[in-house]
């Protein structure tokens, strides 16, 4: 790569700094996060200092929505992307005084420069996938929504003035069966998306074969591991979602009990948590093994933990055999 280029993503502006292979600094811009205004640069780019998409590397921080317009920009362009993980390019600068996002745009192009070798491009499959993490995002929102509506309801309007508390019940009746047709509509959406691409819409049908997994699991599992090409092992996207055990031991002094990392997805954490407690409450192999080690005095969260690790490695499973999970004759009985 000749360039390189740091994008710091934020609502309104996107801050860019642009190095050559040396690590000198050629030019730092502010444009607002608009199409017009990133072609409008990129083009200036390419014409007064000869960078040239396909020998670019451009770099930012995963910020969500904020990002999309830019990506689907990128991509348009063939211009090699990486999605580079926030606390990688944190380490990678060591101790630091102050900060703006026009530096942080340069810390970011001289991470892409010094760690090229270990960038993962974004693919225009990505797109699909961002499609289809907006539609989850939107979900969660109308699912917290609700949730508030009926604590509302349940705990909340009664301390009232009671003159009022009739119509603030109202108020929330109606909002729950407004969001309740909302969620329909959008998990049809959802569910037709997954379908549009094939790729997608068998993976989808594999996660389902699992016990334990829903349509909401198995929808978030495609989004936040890319369709699978996130992490190459079911240990990774343990860590991922908070369930991977390490240990935690020094020397001949320090010598912690095993436990789990606080850097975490929490919400796959959360969604593979139901999925476990589904599963240990229904007859099968899971709440056997959970029975069994809690007989021999493992303390409940651990187990469960435990099963939510097995959750993962089943779903690594068929999506690497590309078949549909199939309970063994002495899962069945």
């Amino acid at each position: 790569m000749q360039h390189f280029i740091g994008i710091d993503v934020s609502k309104a502006n996107l801050d860019l700094a642009l190095l050559d292979e040396a690590g000198n600094l050629l030019a730092t811009e502010r444009i607002i996060n608009e199409r017009r205004a990133i072609r409008a640069l990129f083009k200036r780019w390419c014409k007064e200092l000869g960078v040239e998409p396909g020998d670019a590397l451009a770099c930012l921080e995963p910020t969500g929505h904020y990002g999309y317009l830019l990506l689907e920009e990128l991509l348009e362009m063939s211009m090699p992307t990486w999605l580079a993980h926030p606390l990688d390019i944190k380490h990678s600068i060591g101790a630091t005084r102050g900060k703006n996002d026009q530096v942080d745009a340069r810390r970011i192009a001289d991470y892409a420069r010094r760690y090229q070798d270990k960038a993962r491009f974004v693919g225009p499959g990505s797109l699909k996938i961002n499609k289809l993490k907006q539609l989850l995002t939107c979900r969660r929102r109308l699912v917290a929504d609700k949730r508030r509506h009926q604590v509302l309801l349940k705990d909340l309007n009664r301390h009232m003035d009671k003159s009022l508390r009739a119509l603030f019940d109202r108020f929330s009746r109606e909002r729950i069966v407004q969001i309740d047709k909302q969620l329909g509509q959008l998990e049809k959406q959802i569910l037709e998306h997954i379908r549009s691409d094939r790729q997608l819409e068998h993976q989808y049908q594999l996660l389902l074969s699992v016990e334990g997994v829903g349509p909401v699991l198995a929808a978030y599992l495609l989004a936040t591991t890319e369709g699978f090409t996130r992490f190459a092992n079911a240990r990774r996207l343990a860590c991922q979602a908070g369930v991977a055990p390490y240990e935690h031991s020094s020397g001949s002094s320090v010598h912690g009990r095993t436990r789990v990392s606080p850097q975490a997805d929490r919400v796959l954490k959360t969604l593979l948590h139901m999925s476990a407690l589904g599963v240990i409450h229904r007859p099968g192999e899971l709440r056997d093994y959970y029975q069994r080690k809690l007989a021999e005095g493992k303390p409940p969260m651990a187990v469960i933990n435990a099963v939510r690790c097995k959750i993962i490695h089943r779903l690594f499973a068929v999506i690497k055999r590309g078949t549909p999970y199939i309970k063994t004759p002495l899962q069945m009985s």
